[in-house]
């Protein structure tokens, strides 16, 4: 277990050395552009624009930068033959995706958790402490979109072992998990079977991101239960699981 902390420890200081920090200096000027138009605004509609407008920002970052780095980092590793250096050590194939996966999640969610601060204190004129554990349960949704995506571009980068061709299914699917229960209603309307077959295919595996909407909830008389949260927790750890599973197969059976 040594090497596998390791080589989660190398991968978050690589990460943060020389990649997320572009991320958090995007969202610095995100976040100044946010303000200055929300400050021609009355002061309740600036407080809302201003949650949802950051909250949306940081979510946007984060998972551009997991899906890029997920995609490319393994298969530059692969290409600059740099994979031999680490798999030299005792360390199975599967501990080696995970460790990866582990350090890169944990660097993109610290960068997120500093975009978070930077917001906060934007918003401490604006919103009452009450707003605080709200803020924090829509933060943590963002990162289990994190999660999930993430896992899924490490996956499919192995499968395609094509950068642009992984991104581009990483980005279609996350794109068709926002409209997961659309696709459920068009095949169940649907007359032809092919079309059903594929919207199944589709609906399945693509990631229902409406689990993950705890903002829709930020304004709402009930807040959501702890049942809605053990619930987001399972299908977070089993698509991701799942994900992680198929990066390890696909990983063991290459050859090096």
């Amino acid at each position: 277990m040594e090497n596998f902390f390791l080589l989660v420890r190398d991968t978050f200081k690589e990460h943060v050395r020389h990649r997320l920090y572009l991320s958090l200096f995007l969202f610095c000027f995100i976040l100044l552009g946010g303000g200055l138009v929300a400050s021609s605004l009355a002061v309740d509609e600036r407080a809302r624009l201003m949650l949802d407008f950051g909250l949306s920002a940081i979510e946007f970052l984060g998972l551009t930068t997991i899906v890029f780095i997920s995609v490319n980092f393994i298969l530059t590793e692969i290409e600059n033959r740099t994979i031999y250096l680490v798999l030299s050590r005792p360390i199975p194939r599967g501990q080696y995706i995970l460790g990866r996966f582990a350090g890169t999640i944990l660097a993109v969610t610290a960068a997120m958790a500093v975009m978070a601060l930077l917001h906060g204190l934007l918003l401490v004129p604006l919103h009452s402490a009450a707003t605080v554990p709200v803020y924090l349960a829509a933060w943590a949704c963002s990162v289990a979109k994190l999660v999930v995506v993430g896992s899924l571009a490490l996956a499919l980068s192995l499968f395609s072992t094509s950068a642009p061709t992984a991104m581009t299914f990483t980005l279609f699917l996350w794109a068709m998990g926002h409209f997961s229960e659309e696709l459920r209603f068009l095949g169940e309307k649907s007359a032809n079977a092919f079309v059903k077959l594929l919207v199944w295919i589709f609906y399945h595996a693509a990631p229902n991101f409406a689990y993950f909407n705890y903002r829709d909830f930020l304004y709402a008389n009930h807040p959501p239960t702890t049942a809605w949260f053990l619930f987001l927790l399972c299908y977070t750890v089993g698509y991701a699981g799942v994900c992680l599973w198929i990066s390890a197969f696909l990983f063991a059976r290459k050859e090096f």
